[in-house]
């Protein structure tokens, strides 16, 4: 059986070499796009002439010939885009995609892109901070801000102005070294979804997850309503009447000597923890006179490393028992309190219902870069954007993936190395998970391989390695022998059935009447279970559904 793995496992690996020489080459959306910049030739990506944008990004080529357009230098403003050939209309739902390698990771900066408005003097040689745009979407980190921006600027349809509309609790940024993909489809039905490497990471309602919200409250703070003067809104007062006890003291120490404490047995007073290196010798050109007394360099003392400790000893400090710190009088309740004070709410003067929000975000005619950074080579390449999301599934599929897996084998070739012949075994599994044949186990088979080469053992590794194939045969045989048994069986039964004759298995009808209502109490008792299942626990993320190329 351990021979039927090896040739199993060569087999498909050589499949799998082949199935990735196929998808190396240069890829192709599977469906009509709207825009794609893969900067594999001349295009259309345009550099801002404003001075502000000192920073000029650069075409970059990686190890395995792939272009894309790189940030050359840190603490520098970038400001670069493309025109669409015509304007994307919002109102039909849309996804636009591009990746992101941030090869030196992310300190404090952008990594986000911003999709322009489509206006009559839209020109990319004059991009700037006050360009309009309709949507931002991707990476942001610096400080205490580590998000996945998506912002809206949505006109309002009762007073023209526009406002920007901030998604709530954002995903994250991964700031490794590897290739990622950021995804964001806004649907015709008012939902959005953001993928990141083509999985869900953030969906919901336009209606829900945005502030301030698309459409505003009915009702709005009184700006004429003010707090009065004798309003009490502390809830706990001092107690006046408490007072600190005579015993307590407020000057106690938090820590004093333990003075119970022995010097543990063993203990060299008379030592150092470090001592002259005996092997030192004063160098042939060393001059007294001008360079000083030579000093030996100093080791760590070899009695002292067998020891308990060394040099003098002190007894060491332990919890005051007498320690209570500074004394607080006791809070009560506050017989003045009158809550909480709130402005009174009115009508909202500026309330409108807009049941098509996107409508009211304007059209978009670019894509465009528009950053400042403390990072230098952050990577974009492969932006595109469609009215067809399973086409830019199917895109990244073709295109960030391959880059993804090869980063990882990369890093797992390296894991790899200081395990010997079982690190090749383990390299040539996770090839085996890259391939076309088991793509639908990945997300299961690939975590085994990675934490199997994270704690690696080796007497394990022989037992999954002979195992493996035994289980995977036994696995077919009892499953088709199952199937063949039931068939048999169902087959017996149903002849028996044809029969007039009573069975063994006949019911009385107090019998069947009886499992009837059984059943019944189960199904109620199964969907009230249901039910406090849906309030309780919270909904999973799922992955898109994808084409497999």
């Amino acid at each position: 059986m351990a021979v039927f793995g090896l040739v199993l496992l060569t087999g498909t690996c050589l499949l799998a070499v082949r199935a990735s020489a196929a998808d190396s080459g240069a890829a192709a959306p599977s469906g009509e796009v709207i825009f794609l910049e893969n900067f594999e030739g001349e295009g259309d990506w345009t550099h801002s002439a404003n001075e502000k944008y000192k920073g000029r990004m650069t075409k970059f080529k990686d190890a395995n010939g792939d272009t894309g357009m790189r940030v050359p230098t840190q603490a520098m403003h970038y400001g670069s885009g493309a025109k669409f050939a015509e304007p994307i209309d919002l109102t039909k739902g849309f996804t636009f995609q591009y990746e992101v390698l941030l090869t030196s990771g992310l300190e404090c900066g952008g990594a986000y892109v911003k999709l322009l408005s489509e206006t009559p003097d839209l020109t990319l040689t004059a991009l700037d901070g006050d360009t309009p745009y309709s949507i931002m979407f991707g990476p942001d980190k610096c400080g205490t801000t580590n998000k996945v921006h998506l912002i809206l600027r949505h006109k309002s349809p009762k007073t023209g102005e526009v406002e920007e509309k901030h998604l709530v609790d954002t995903p994250t940024v991964k700031f490794d070294m590897l290739p990622h993909v950021y995804t964001l489809t806004i649907k015709a039905d008012n939902s959005y979804e953001i993928l990141i490497d083509n999985e869900v990471a953030k969906e919901g309602s336009l209606f829900e997850d945005f502030q301030p919200p698309f459409n505003p409250p009915a009702e709005i703070d009184d700006p004429e309503d003010f707090k009065p003067a004798d309003w009490v809104d502390e809830e706990e007062i001092v107690d006046s009447e408490d007072e600190k006890p005579e015993e307590w003291d407020e000057e106690a120490a938090r820590m004093i000597v333990d003075e119970e404490a022995q010097m543990p047995a063993g203990w060299l007073e008379a030592e150092t923890d470090q001592t002259d290196d005996p092997e030192a010798e004063m160098p042939d050109d060393w001059d007294e006179e001008e360079d000083g007394i030579f000093e030996p360099a100093k080791i760590d003392n070899p009695l002292c490393l067998k020891a308990p400790g060394c040099g003098p000893w002190e007894r060491p400090s332990k919890a005051n028992p007498a320690y209570k710190g500074k004394w607080f009088p006791r809070m009560v309740p506050n017989p003045e309190y009158k809550g909480e004070w709130a402005p009174a709410q009115i009508p909202n003067p500026g309330l409108y219902e807009d049941l098509a929000p996107m409508s009211n975000v304007a059209p978009i005619g670019a894509a465009a870069v528009e950053i400042w950074t403390m990072n230098s080579g952050i990577v974009f390449d492969n932006f595109l954007a469609t009215y067809d999301a399973e086409v830019a599934d199917d895109f990244a599929e073709k295109t960030w993936r391959v880059k993804f897996d090869a980063a990882k084998m990369t890093e797992a070739q390296d894991a790899a190395k200081e395990l010997g012949m079982w690190g090749d075994v383990l390299i040539k599994f996770k090839q085996l998970s890259n391939s076309w044949i088991f793509k639908p186990l990945r997300p299961y088979f690939e975590p085994i391989v990675d934490n199997a080469m994270k704690h690696f053992n080796a007497e394990l590794m022989m037992v999954a390695f002979i195992a493996i194939p035994l289980v995977l045969v036994m696995a077919v045989f009892i499953f088709c022998r199952g199937d063949k048994t039931k068939i048999k069986a169902a087959r017996e039964a149903a002849a028996a059935k044809k029969s007039d004759e009573a069975q063994a298995d006949d019911k009385t009808p107090e019998e069947e009447e009886k499992e009837e209502k059984d059943e019944d109490e189960e199904v109620e008792e199964k969907g009230e279970e249901e039910e406090e299942e849906e309030e309780e626990v919270p909904v999973k993320r799922r992955t898109r559904t994808r084409k497999v190329a």
